[in-house]
């Protein structure tokens, strides 16, 4: 017997002064309060057994043969409930091994120990008030299927792929077979102990059903996953018929539209037109469409891509094609910023700067422009650079700048013109005369002589501003340069005139004729075999962060693609409506090359997280309007977390599938992941790290006997002296 508090026991001695029973009603009294504690109750025992796919039956047999005096049991795998005995198999406890509730539930039924047989193969890292006495059993050997993953949001008609995760934790050969509809597909494989993964690729042409089955000598597994192909995309399409058609063949809903619709957001989108169709609001509109994961198109039709103008824009450096390098135009504007052009209202020199703006506009990046002016003196106003868009922008504010004043002294930029054009190996040199003034005669020989020394490289083009420009002098300039002559009487024509030459001189020109295709391997041009040659083709490359899945023979990309923030862009460097007409692979090369554009952070997708707090189902997409989740019954909106992410956060084990919705359609069924049953952990040493922090013991063979607890004696002590002094109480009063 012990005493927990033995130091009342020096209140013995009181009992001395009582009578009769009350003497031993104060010992009884005193002995209670020395709390006296006797081994009279035998240790309940909770024997906890592993019933989860990896233990077996192994854990059942070894927790039937324990003697183990007055337990009772309990089973477990993904969840726990009591066994009638350890013998008893339980199929609905899930698939994985979650030992921590188990555990709990042992503990809130009064276990005062537990007796734990399982393999100790989890991830997670139980804790227990109670000590743990874990009785290892070693887990069979294992071939089976980990998991399947499977696209979320594919596509009616593109080739999708589904992935087996195998795992066995011993060397093993195996038979994998994957079905899908009328597709079947068998492999033979030796499988080394841990992960490994096959991949099975096939056309969805509708909702499938993928099963996949592995069969060694250790036992067969199967697995499933649900594809439900998303309805027909949306495509907008500004300025290209051929593309529609060939987009509407492919099942695409399709509209012709304006650079305005795409405020309407569509999976897709395809421009075949100029850009002087799209305003600075469009444009901005296009960038943020592109960075919310867009997929747009460009194609080379008869105004489209260089023929209209995009590389004079911000957005032409997301474009995936360039001009060819080496064919840009070298340009130098010779103007007259005389005092005479100060004259009129608005004046003459306002004319040229707005007429220097068109031809700045012009302009691409692979182009050359350069500005002189002359007045009494000459001076570069921009010296020759190529037009990038920045380059462009400080044109634009240097000729805003300008003002008129002094004579007009023309020999010395027009030398310095001429001088700067014959040392550029451009194809294509000019140099732009615009003056409105008399030329002394003393300059007229001195020019003459230069024009015609450069007609070899440089040609010199004139402009004779107003009614007293020197006319037939630069006409006479003009024909020595090896140009033209423009005499504008009126110079409201300024403007014209300018921007008309430059779109002459910075024209890209596409070639005609016949240009064998070569196809590269890629998802767009899968399907593409003996393509004819194409009757038109932009020369043009393929920008260094893009790639080039059909190039013609002679090495010029006739397709680029690349990705930009989140979304993706092509680029087509042909006119459809003119190359490949009547072949079928057109048709399938668009279909292809729409698929792999809408294809983005902007398509609809999920993935599974485990955390300390629970699972959370992360969805990903553009949705209009917001998506809701569906899953037993109930109905949440998901939870915005950051542009096209949202989340859904669910209880810790959740094994249900949930339905995304949006706008009242089923978008994608999000099944959640099989668990990890087969961890590569050391199980023994997860079971001794358990018994070690829980005050148990991993025992070699069966686990101690159940010992006989101290109990508190103390209430039965003081109910006997309650008794005896009520006794004592009685006999008084009879006596008396």
């Amino acid at each position: 017997m012990g005493l927990a508090h033995p130091w009342f026991l020096l209140a013995l001695p009181l009992a001395r002064r009582a009578r009769g029973l009350d003497r031993l009603v104060i010992v009884l009294l005193v002995l209670g309060a020395a709390g006296p504690q006797l081994p009279l109750r035998l240790e309940k025992t909770a024997v906890v057994v592993d019933l989860s796919p990896s233990a077996g039956y192994a854990a059942s047999r070894e927790a039937a043969g324990l003697q183990v005096p007055g337990a009772f049991y309990i089973g477990f795998a993904e969840r726990s409930a009591r066994l009638r005995s350890p013998a008893e198999r339980r199929t609905d406890l899930g698939r994985t091994t979650r030992p921590q509730r188990a555990l709990e539930a042992a503990v809130a039924a009064g276990a005062d120990r537990i007796v734990l047989v399982s393999d100790g193969l989890w991830l997670d890292r139980p804790v227990s008030p109670v000590p743990v006495y874990p009785v290892y059993v070693e887990p069979p050997p294992h071939v089976g299927i980990s998991q399947v993953l499977a696209p979320a949001a594919p596509r009616e008609g593109e080739v999708v792929e589904v992935r087996a995760l195998l795992e066995s934790t011993t060397r093993a050969r195996a038979t994998v077979t994957f079905a899908a509809g009328e597709t079947r597909q068998t492999r033979e494989l030796e499988l080394a102990p841990g992960r490994s993964s096959l991949a099975f690729r096939f056309r969805l042409t509708g909702p499938t059903t993928v099963s996949v089955g592995v069969k060694s000598e250790y036992g067969e597994d199967r697995a499933e996953a649900r594809l439900r192909p998303l309805e027909g995309g949306l495509a907008l399409v500004v300025d290209d018929e051929a593309a529609a058609r060939y987009l509407e063949a492919a099942g695409w809903k399709v509209r012709r539209g304006r650079p305005a619709d795409l405020a309407g957001e569509p999976d897709l989108l395809v421009i075949g037109g100029p850009a002087s169709s799209w305003t600075p609001e469009d444009l901005a509109r296009l960038e943020g469409y592109l960075r919310l994961g867009g997929g747009v198109l460009w194609t080379a039709a008869s105004r489209g891509l260089f023929f209209g103008g995009w590389q004079q824009t911000a957005i032409f450096e997301k474009i995936p094609l360039q001009p060819e390098p080496g064919r840009g135009a070298a340009v130098v504007l010779v103007l007259d910023v005389s005092g005479s052009m100060a004259g009129e209202n608005p004046s003459k020199l306002r004319r040229a700067v707005d007429g220097a703006r068109a031809l700045v506009e012009a302009a691409g990046p692979e182009d050359t422009l350069g500005i002189v002016v002359f007045a009494s003196d000459s001076r570069w106003l921009l010296a020759p650079r190529p037009m990038t868009y920045e380059n462009k922008r400080l044109a634009e504010e240097r000729l805003l700048s300008l003002t008129a004043g002094g004579g007009s002294q023309m020999e010395a930029a027009y030398a310095a013109a001429l001088e700067t054009l014959r040392n550029t190996d451009a194809p294509e040199r000019w140099a732009i005369v615009v003056s409105d003034g008399q030329v002394a005669e003393d300059e007229r020989r001195r020019l003459l002589e230069l024009a015609a020394a450069s007609t070899c490289c440089v040609r010199t083009i004139a402009l004779a501003l107003g009614a007293n420009a020197d006319a037939g002098f630069l006409e006479r300039l003009a024909a020595a340069g090896g140009g033209e002559f423009y005499d504008l009487a009126d110079p409201r024509a300024l403007q014209q005139t300018l921007a008309r030459l430059g779109r002459e001189a910075f024209a890209d020109r596409e070639l005609s004729g016949s240009f064998p295709v070569v196809p590269q391997s890629h998802p767009v041009t899968r399907g593409l075999e003996n393509p004819p040659p194409l009757a038109v083709l932009m020369p043009a490359r393929a920008r260094p962060w893009a790639s080039a899945p059909l190039m013609s023979e002679d090495g010029r990309a006739v397709l680029a693609l690349g990705a930009v923030e989140s979304g993706r862009v092509a680029a087509l460097a042909t006119d459809l409506s003119r190359s490949w007409r009547g072949y079928e692979g057109a048709s399938r090369l668009m279909a292809n090359l729409a698929r792999w554009l809408s294809n983005t952070p902007a398509r609809p997708g999920y993935r599974w997280e485990d955390g300390a707090g629970g699972r959370t189902l992360h969805v990903y997409g553009r949705f209009d309007p917001l998506p809701l989740a569906h899953w037993e019954g109930k109905t949440v909106a998901l939870e915005p977390t950051s542009p096209l992410s949202y989340r859904l956060r669910l209880p810790a084990g959740f094994d249900r599938p949930v339905r995304v919705s949006s706008g009242g359609r089923t978008v994608f069924v999000a099944e959640p992941p099989r668990g990890d049953e087969w961890p590569d952990v050391d199980g023994r040493q997860r079971l001794a790290e358990l018994a070690s922090s829980s005050g148990g013991r991993l025992a070699a063979g069966p686990p101690p006997a159940p010992r006989r607890l101290p109990e508190d004696v103390a209430p039965w002590l003081w109910a006997l002296a309650l008794a005896l002094f009520l006794l004592e109480r009685w006999r008084e009063y009879a006596v008396g």
